[in-house]
């Protein structure tokens, strides 16, 4: 029997459940710009706004961004690498060309991203490039799968 580097099917229960709040505190903060702030000591390996910039304690951190970035990524790969109930080389397969499709289209948005977007858009659209291929991925594998139960 093949390895399969897939988590438990309950994780994608986990990874929905997860994504609703995560998903609320990223609107807040990048569409209303409402976000509270999250203060404490944080150690780091690198910090441009500090003198001394490599590993540190920055006092006064807001961790508001950070606890959501990492919980909405948490959460969109939790419901991306979870096992389906029964699953089959077909849905393998169907995994497989979700993965491919989502490579193309988040390489065809770097792409695009590389040659018409400067300055720190352009880091935060690299940034961002991590939720869209998840993001593609779910939806044309939930799209697939819907189809071949229509069947």
């Amino acid at each position: 029997m093949k390895k399969s580097f897939l988590l438990p099917h309950r994780y994608m229960k986990i990874g929905i459940i997860m994504f609703i709040p995560f998903f609320i505190m990223c609107c807040m903060e990048l569409l209303l710009e409402v976000a509270p702030q999250i203060k404490v000591t944080m150690p780091y390996i690198y910090n441009d706004f500090e003198r001394l910039k490599w590993f540190g304690v920055a006092q006064g951190e807001d961790i508001f961004g950070e606890i959501w970035m990492l919980g909405l990524f948490l959460s969109l790969l939790f419901m991306a690498l979870s096992k389906e109930k029964v699953e089959d080389e077909m849905l393998m397969q169907i995994r497989l060309q979700s993965m491919l499709f989502a490579l193309w289209c988040t390489s065809a948005l770097f792409v695009f991203e590389t040659l018409f977007i400067f300055g720190l858009a352009y880091g935060i659209s690299l940034w961002a490039l991590f939720f869209v291929f998840l993001l593609i991925f779910i939806l044309k594998f939930r799209y697939e799968l819907y189809k071949l139960k229509m069947m």
